[in-house]
């Protein structure tokens, strides 16, 4: 029934309209009323009004220019854009606290630090990365990316670049629908880019607070741009596994592995990172990754490691 507005404004308007027997009502409680009328409280300002009505009964006028002043101003501030009807009643009628409540919450981390790695490109270098997550009731977009770097001699023999962003919507407290969109650059593992899209349903097998697991799986389709040969584009399955593990207030395990299969070959991916709280919002993450493609580009390995120390910031 009230909503909030200052109280000052309600006081000045009523002693603007109020008439002589305005005067029997006095400042103090006129302050009082006014504060009700503004808190937004229905139970409160219904209170404050019925007692004033009782202790000043010759006031009753003025108390109800009041009250009418109020309505008044309500209607005013008003979007212009609420018509008129049951709907525009219960936005006027919404606590204020509930209107400024975020649509979704965002959380995220930046990461930055050294890798070593072996395979088609062995050595020491630099890695960086993010992720972001924005989350409502239903839904969920989570985007990462990362990029390794390496120079030997003045000369680039690492440049791995990863970027995904995956939309999901749940259909009950388990279940939800998935999609996934991947860019992948390595010109060192064969591949000048390689873009991946995929689709299909989730399930979380373990919603604790020490403990996650979520599995999924669905179909996918795989662009491949080699450094050398031509363009190959086919049709693959996906099935991935994310695990959280919670080992001390201070120490988290994270395990995410997936498999791209397909007719002409598979690529196998898998990261396990244990992190380690520091001060505040600062972590140190120690991680392992494994990649392998069962048909490598012409003159490259099929597994690729990567060992990784970083600092990891979130927020």
């Amino acid at each position: 029934m009230f909503a909030e507005l200052p109280a000052q404004v309600i006081v000045s308007a009523a002693e603007s309209s109020a008439s002589p027997a305005g005067s029997e009502l006095p400042a103090g409680v006129r302050e009082v009323l006014g504060a009700a009328l503004a808190s937004g409280d229905e139970a409160e300002a219904d209170a404050v009004v019925r007692a004033a009505r009782r202790a000043y009964p010759s006031a009753t006028e003025t108390i109800g220019q009041m009250v009418a002043q109020w309505k008044a101003t309500r209607l005013t501030a008003a979007p212009a854009s609420e018509s008129a009807g049951p709907a525009r009643n219960a936005k006027l009628r919404a606590p204020s606290s509930q209107a400024a409540l975020p649509v979704a919450k965002i959380t995220g981390e930046g990461e930055a630090g050294a890798f070593a790695n072996t395979g088609n490109a062995p050595g020491v270098g630099l890695v960086g990365g993010f992720k972001l997550l924005a989350e409502g009731k239903n839904w969920r977009i989570a985007t990462a990316a990362r990029a390794d770097y390496q120079e030997t001699a003045d000369v680039v023999t690492r440049e791995q670049y990863r970027f995904s962003t995956e939309p999901n919507y749940k259909f009950d407290d388990r279940g939800y629908i998935y999609g996934l969109g991947q860019f992948e650059e390595d010109r060192f593992q064969g591949f000048a880019s390689r873009y991946s899209i995929s689709g299909g349903l989730g399930y979380s097998l373990l919603k604790e607070d020490t403990a996650k697991l979520s599995v999924k799986a669905g179909p996918a389709w795989r662009v491949t741009n080699p450094v050398e040969g031509e363009r190959e584009s086919v049709v693959a399955g996906l099935a991935s596994v994310e695990a959280k593990l919670k080992l001390t207030p201070s120490l988290e395990f994270n395990q995410d592995a997936s498999a791209y299969v397909d007719a002409k070959g598979s690529t196998f991916y898998t990261l396990a990172a244990l992190d380690s709280r520091l001060i505040g919002k600062l972590k140190a993450r120690l991680s392992y990754m494994v990649q392998h493609e069962t048909a490598p580009e012409l003159g490259r390995l099929g597994t690729d490691t990567t060992s990784r120390l970083t600092l990891v910031y979130g927020f």
